[in-house]
């Protein structure tokens, strides 16, 4: 029993190690170095209330308010696939940049039905 508890702590030591010098590798430690410096600052942001994305708030709610229930998240799911395909095929910046706020339209169309159906938050839009 010793000896296998050794070797699997052998193992789980090696692995440990590998992934530090994955982690902490010079190509690596510049990303590594700047998610922990972003992890640290986003509490600060205190991103945490709708109210804090001032007026895309406001778009939400009217876009829900004009269609509601499953058809806003269907509509919004389509939108994103949509655009996504846009992206991938198109060939100039500016096509992409449109499609990305194709895409953000999708996201703002299918917000409200994943907050109240999915995440059960009743206050969403007033």
């Amino acid at each position: 029993m010793k000896k296998h508890l050794m070797s699997r702590l052998q193992l789980a030591s090696s692995a440990v190690r590998r992934t530090c010098r994955r982690l902490f590798a010079r190509a690596e430690l510049r990303s590594t170095l700047i998610a922990a410096g972003l992890s640290v600052i986003a509490p600060v942001a205190s991103a945490t209330d709708l109210s804090d994305l001032g007026s895309a708030t406001d778009v939400i709610c009217l876009v829900s308010s004009w269609i509601s229930g499953p058809w806003l998240f269907g509509i919004g799911l389509v939108i994103i696939i949509v655009a996504f395909i846009a992206i991938a095929t198109s060939e100039s910046t500016i096509a992409k940049v449109l499609s990305t706020a194709l895409a953000g339209i999708g996201f703002a169309a299918c917000a409200v039905p994943i907050l109240k159906n999915h995440f059960k938050i009743s206050y969403v839009c007033t």
